[in-house]
């Protein structure tokens, strides 16, 4: 399955061949045994080359073939060579994390067993099957419904819709939202709104993994509002103390009246208080960049917190 971790395939290629993971471990290469059956939803697996040849063999496709859906069997995750075929699988991920796949889509697959994907942030919603699964190995359930959150799913929708239309400049912002409004649930995760989220789908109000789910519609609101900003031709301090006072009207409503200060909202508005002009894409039209200050701190690519400003 395209984006699965290395070791989540491998253990379902061995349950396909009627064999337990060790067995077709051993097939592969040289590692350490024996082997947890559990590895696959904590830590992922690592091969030399000369074993990703003898596993390419073994799943009947071609290096590249894995190569292109597996993204840890990439050249640059590759064991050295020492003269025979070799795997590890440390207690960690190379990359990113491990985060389970939401079973509708595995089974539309043909897939009937836990599957584990690559992900750069922690959770994940499938907004066909409307599922939030994440990387929590704790006594919850492995996938949290979300029919009974529909404005969580239109959040969704609406954060998809944002990314499709303003591209990179989209998903960062989404990305400094949903770092500011984390904050904040950090502080205040008592919030009502945010509590009745969490006990409609049998969380935990301040349990970790609760977060993302239940400030994903305030997340989106609040990207909207600093898209507003960026798009605003001048920066003066008439416009900047005008956003802010629209925004904590907005985050009031919310239930956050006595957020500390909005500390993190004047972070925000320093970090783009000089905007960038439009760029150039490869068919010639005018893309949007975001505020100097923003790209200074901001990663390109990774997780929301790396492709945030509010670092």
């Amino acid at each position: 399955m395209a984006g699965e971790s290395a070791g989540s395939f491998v253990n379902r290629l061995a349950h396909a061949n009627g064999l337990e993971l060790g067995d077709l471990l051993s097939r592969v290469g040289e590692g350490p045994q024996p082997v947890n059956p559990h590895l696959p939803a904590l830590a992922e697996l690592q091969v030399n080359r000369a074993a990703l040849d003898h596993l390419a063999v073994l799943s009947g496709r071609t290096v590249a073939q894995l190569q292109l859906a597996l993204s840890h069997l990439e050249d640059r995750f590759l064991l050295p060579e020492d003269g025979q075929a070799c795997w590890k699988w440390p207690f960690r991920v190379q990359e990113w994390h491990l985060v389970r796949c939401c079973d509708l889509c595995a089974r539309a697959r043909g897939v009937d067993e836990a599957t584990w994907l690559v992900s750069p942030d922690r959770w994940r919603v499938c907004l066909r099957h409307r599922r939030f699964t994440d990387a929590d190995r704790g006594r919850g359930p492995a996938a949290v419904r979300l029919e009974t959150l529909p404005e969580v799913m239109r959040a969704h929708a609406e954060r998809l819709r944002l990314e499709s239309r303003f591209g990179a400049a989209g998903a960062e912002l989404f990305a400094d939202a949903f770092q500011v409004v984390t904050r904040w649930w950090e502080r205040t995760p008592d919030v009502w709104s945010w509590t009745q989220r969490a006990w409609g789908v049998g969380l935990e109000a301040r349990e970790l993994r609760t977060a993302p789910l239940v400030i994903y519609p305030e997340a989106v609101q609040m990207a909207r509002e600093m898209l507003r900003y960026e798009q605003q031709a001048e920066r003066t301090r008439s416009v900047r103390a005008s956003w802010l006072e629209e925004v904590q009207q907005l985050v009031g409503g919310w239930g956050l009246e006595g957020v500390e200060g909005w500390g993190e909202l004047v972070q925000w508005l320093d970090h783009h208080s000089r905007p960038a002009p439009a760029a150039a894409n490869r068919s010639g039209r005018r893309g949007r960049v975001l505020a100097v200050g923003h790209s200074r701190l901001a990663e390109p690519s990774g997780s929301l917190s790396e492709r945030s400003c509010m670092v």
